[in-house]
Parts: structure tokens; C-alpha cells; sequence
């Protein structure tokens, strides 16, 4: 019984507490001072100006650790939480795999780590004061090559890019549009020497515009991006010289899409990711803005895939005027008989809008699915012909070793165009392009709304 009341009086062995306020682990400090080192060879400096400080105050140099960017939700602002991890991780991606300095290994998370540490204790009189001259001209050095290499304001750009794109890639032009506040939030974490900063996510509601076309009236929501940090939100237009190269009095227009045109799109554009299909048509609409005349006489806006040529073409936003505004009414896909390609297609093959939508040749899916080298009459009109085997290497590129074509969907359009040239040629079954295109009646659904009419 006294064996048990004994036991019961021991005192469980607590660790000792580690007081990470006092100072930090050996092996944080050798990380610090080894990218210091190559922080001061990368701003042009000799990094032996590191050498004349003593051990304690190198210790002191990094007592406060910067930690990377922080996202959050701005207060009050609905952020769904997977979107913050998206461009945290796109953020915190970016800032390791890209570099300030190449040659030395210095990247942009180095930067704003080790990097800020550096400025704010060389900025600090608190620290300046108890170090001797031949010390206080090698922190004057330090501050003059940090300015002179505009490192850390290059940093806060690449900040504010990496989130940019997250916020444009995250935006819905009919839905809500994601911001970026200012100025950003730091945090000191009392319990631990960290310096943390936040910034704050925003939402914005998007803008509409009631029209009436063919004698029904739509909603188009306006094409802008999201306020970031100090830049204010900013809305695509369009110069209407860009459109009509002769006109005497240019005007800006205001780009709005219609609901409808992304939801083509997103049919139409199977095989890119959602994030990357919002992206382009940022891009599309707000940048590059690359204008075409269509097989019908219409013109029309290019939906760009970047690449090394500057872009490549996958698809057609058709518009129409109205006043200041350009109204982008619906997507149409590249083998659609309404532009080039997809004319030259029909007219070649002899097919017909319904072939091309059964075949399934309106989505870029297509040409992941169907191994063209098996069809010979149709490889030579699209690579050759067209030059539309940009199309085939992306993914060709992407497809993994030894993933094969969809056998059966290759199997299904090869028959076709056996069939196909079995079948006698009745020029009467040939679509009337132009007809079709010049048809004022009203429309029965959105995608015989293509072109650009200007309007008074």
C-alpha cells in the first residue's frame, strides 16, 4: 500500500523547455549565414564583408526570422478556403524555383527571407550603434548594393506577379473577381522571434450590362481584373482601330462576355484545365488580342495558347458592337466552318457542320483522342495543310510514355472517312458559308450569333 502511495507522489520528468526566444538551432543560423554569403556575392559585394562581424552579432543579424508571404482572406470577404491554398502554394512554388541571381543560387524566396532579415537589421540604429566603423562601412556597403540591384523591390514585384496570376486564374468574369489589399499586414509572433507577412485576399462582385440583341435582351459581364496591392482593378478594352484599321475617329471599347460564351468554351476547350482556360481568356480578350477575319467575312478575337511563337490560335470568340461596348456573345471552336480552318476542312472533305460536331472535331479534345498518323487523308489537311500540328505536339508532349491514343475513338472517325469517300459527292449538300453567315433572321440560338456588326 505505502509502495503504490509512493508512486503516486513521483512527479513526472518534465523536458527541459526550449526557448527558441533566446536563440535559434545551430543549423538555422549555418543555413542563414551560408545564404548570406551568397545574398552578398549576388548584390555584387565581396561576401568577406560578412567576415568582419563576430559570431554573436551574426547571431544577432537573424534573431528575428522573416517567414515567406502569408495568404489570408481579407476580413468580411467570402474566400473559399482552397482558393487561399491555391495561391499560397502557387506563390510559395514560384518564390523557390525562381532566381534572383542564377549564378550565385540566390532565389526570390531567399530574398524575402533571409534577404529581408539582412535589410532590417543593417536599416536597425539599435544594432548600428554598437558596431565599430570598419563594421558600419561594411553595412553602408550592404545598403548601397541592395539598392543599386532594387532587390528587394524586384522581390515585392514577383510577390504580387505570382499572385496575380492566381487571382486572374481564380476570377469568373459572371461570377466574382479576386483582389489583392493594401497594404499588406505584418505580423510578430511574441512567443518566437518571426517577423510574418500577411496579405489579404479581396472579392469583388462583377460588373453587368443589359442589352438586347436580336430582340431578346442578355447579360454580359464586363472582362477586368482584380485590384493588387497599389494597381487598381483594371478592364480590357479594345482600340476600334484594332477592329477596323481605316476608321477616321478611334475609340477605346469595353469588353463584356456573355455567360454563354463561357460555357462554349468550356465545352469546346475540354482538355485545358479550368485555372488555365480563365487564364486565357484573360489573355485573349485583355492582351493579345489577336483579330481575324472568319471563312464568313466577320471578324473575330483568337483564343491564344501561349508559346515560344507568342501564341497559338484554339479558338474564336465572336463579338458584336454596341455603342462603347464590344460584347463577346459566343465561343466558337477552330474547325467550326465559320473561320478559316474549319472552311478548309469542309471544303476539302466535303463536310458538313453536323460531321465535324459527330465526329466530335469541335472540341480540342479531338485531337488528343484520335491518332491521326492512322488517317492519312485528314493528317494531311490538319497538320500539313492547316498547320495545326501545334495542337498535336502539346500533346504529344504531355501524353505520358506509352499511353496510347483512344483506340476506339480512332477506330470510329477512320470508318467514317472509309465511308466517306465511298459516298458519291452532291455539290447541293455543300453548307453555304456565306449564306449562313449572311442570314438576318432571328436567332434560334447562340452560336448563329457570330461576327462583328458595327453599330451607330
Amino acid at each position: 500500500m505505502s509502495k503504490s502511495k509512493n508512486n503516486r507522489k513521483k512527479k513526472k520528468v518534465q523536458p527541459p523547455a526550449h526557448h527558441i526566444g533566446v536563440k535559434h538551432s545551430k543549423s538555422y543560423l549555418d543555413t542563414c549565414y551560408a545564404t548570406a554569403r551568397r545574398i552578398i556575392r549576388a548584390v555584387g559585394e565581396d561576401e568577406s564583408l560578412f567576415d568582419l562581424f563576430t559570431k554573436r552579432q551574426k547571431q544577432e543579424m537573424f534573431l528575428i526570422a522573416v517567414t515567406p508571404p502569408y495568404i489570408a482572406a481579407m476580413p468580411g470577404h467570402k474566400v473559399p478556403k482552397q482558393f487561399i491554398r491555391y495561391i499560397q502554394d502557387n506563390l510559395t512554388t514560384s518564390l523557390k524555383n525562381n532566381f534572383f541571381d542564377q549564378a550565385t543560387g540566390v532565389t526570390w524566396m531567399d530574398t524575402v527571407t533571409i534577404g529581408q532579415s539582412l535589410l532590417m537589421i543593417c536599416s536597425s540604429e539599435a544594432y548600428t550603434n554598437t558596431l565599430q566603423q570598419q563594421q558600419l562601412d561594411a553595412i553602408q556597403r550592404l545598403l548601397a548594393a541592395f539598392e543599386a540591384t532594387d532587390m528587394f523591390v524586384k522581390s515585392q514585384k514577383q510577390i504580387t506577379g505570382s499572385i496575380k496570376i492566381s487571382l486572374m486564374s481564380l476570377s469568373q468574369p459572371n461570377f466574382r473577381i479576386y483582389g489583392l489589399a493594401t497594404p499588406q499586414q505584418s505580423t510578430s509572433m511574441m512567443h518566437r522571434p518571426v517577423l510574418q507577412h500577411i496579405l489579404h485576399v479581396t472579392t469583388h462582385e462583377c460588373q453587368t450590362l443589359r442589352f438586347n440583341y436580336h430582340n431578346r435582351e442578355r447579360t454580359a459581364f464586363r472582362v477586368l481584373l482584380g485590384p493588387v496591392g497599389e494597381i487598381p482593378s483594371l478592364s480590357a478594352t479594345i482600340p476600334m482601330s484594332k477592329l477596323f484599321p481605316d476608321i477616321k475617329h478611334d475609340r477605346k471599347l469595353d469588353i463584356y462576355i456573355q455567360s454563354h460564351a463561357i460555357h462554349r468554351l468550356k465545352e469546346r476547350i475540354d482538355t485545358v484545365h479550368p485555372v488555365v482556360r480563365t487564364q486565357l481568356v484573360i489573355l485573349s480578350l485583355m492582351f493579345v488580342q489577336r483579330v481575324v477575319r472568319g471563312a464568313d467575312g466577320r471578324l473575330y478575337i483568337a483564343y491564344i495558347m501561349p508559346d515560344e511563337t507568342g501564341g497559338r490560335t484554339i479558338g474564336y470568340f465572336a463579338f458584336t458592337i454596341e455603342g462603347n461596348n464590344l460584347l463577346v456573345l459566343t465561343f466558337l471552336p477552330l474547325l467550326s466552318h465559320r473561320v478559316h480552318e474549319g472552311n478548309v476542312l469542309s471544303e476539302r472533305l466535303h463536310l458538313s457542320p453536323e460531321d465535324v460536331k459527330y465526329l466530335g472535331m469541335d472540341k480540342l479534345g479531338f485531337f488528343y483522342d484520335v491518332d491521326l498518323e492512322q488517317i492519312p487523308v485528314l493528317k494531311q489537311i490538319l497538320l500539313d495543310e492547316l498547320h495545326l500540328d501545334y495542337i498535336h505536339k502539346l500533346y504529344s508532349s504531355t501524353r505520358t510514355k506509352g499511353e496510347p491514343f483512344n483506340e476506339k475513338k480512332t477506330s470510329f472517325v477512320k470508318n467514317f472517312f472509309h465511308k466517306l469517300e465511298d459516298r458519291p459527292f452532291d455539290p447541293d449538300d455543300e453548307p453555304s458559308i456565306l449564306l449562313a453567315a449572311d442570314t438576318d433572321s432571328p436567332a434560334t440560338g447562340e452560336d448563329s450569333l457570330t461576327g462583328a456588326s458595327l453599330e451607330s
